[in-house]
């Protein structure tokens, strides 16, 4: 443990996991180490608040399940390992069905088992219902 580490790295750990939301930024900061040390991961909880006072950003946000995020869609269409939502991985499906890509590659591209490709072409294939005016 330096005089820069506090808290020793094993306990840093311990309090921030590594699927935390700024475990990338805190990694950024820290260049003395491998894993952000507590000093490192202060600073990039403390820019982070700062971003959220300063837009006026709201604390706490709900995702919308519907938001499809295409730039991830895109980089998974390219065979990269994406998170992607359930709305994300049928836009994907689409687009890569809609540009004549085989069921077995889209598979394979996206990381998706034969039963979970089907699924999403059966979803995406299905009519949406119509809504009508009510006078």
């Amino acid at each position: 443990m330096t005089s820069r580490h506090r808290v020793p790295l094993r306990h840093v750990r311990s309090l921030f996991p590594a699927n935390h939301p700024l475990t990338s930024v805190a990694a950024r900061i820290c260049r003395h180490s491998p894993d952000p040390c507590g000093p490192c991961w202060e600073r990039a909880i403390r820019d982070d608040e700062r971003v959220v006072v300063e837009f006026e950003l709201p604390r706490e946000i709900e995702p919308d399940r519907f938001y499809v995020d295409e730039i991830a869609v895109e980089r998974a269409c390219r065979g990269e390992r994406v998170t992607l939502t359930r709305a994300e991985r049928r836009a994907a499906v689409a687009a890569l069905h809609d540009r004549g890509v085989t069921p077995t590659r889209i598979g394979r591209l996206l990381y998706m088992n034969d039963q979970q490709v089907r699924s999403a072409l059966n979803a995406i294939s299905q009519p949406k219902p119509q809504l009508r005016a009510v006078a």
